[in-house]
């Protein structure tokens, strides 16, 4: 599905970044109750759904990111340690 963002190049919603997304997810849900017809309101709903996906899919690929840069650090912090001659 292609949405639009602030401009009139359509986007994938698959390419929206978090922030884009929410904006996309806000005007749809806002426009809902304010739909032309049953055709606009399901097309909506539609839209909404794939964009509350992403936003899923993004938050946890954020917190997968954060996990592993954690990690990250705690083994470096390990090593460090480990050079000062600090046990584990």
């Amino acid at each position: 599905m292609v949405v639009y963002v602030e401009d009139v190049d359509p986007v994938q919603v698959e390419q929206l970044t978090l922030d884009e997304a929410r904006v996309v997810l806000a005007r749809a849900q806002a426009e809902l109750p304010r739909a032309y017809n049953s055709v606009h309101a399901q097309t909506l709903r539609c839209e909404i759904a794939e964009v509350e996906d992403q936003i899923a899919w993004l938050e946890s690929e954020a917190e997968g990111q954060a996990l592993e840069d954690a990690a990250v650090e705690h083994a470096m912090d390990l090593w460090a340690d480990y050079d000062l001659g600090i046990p584990a």
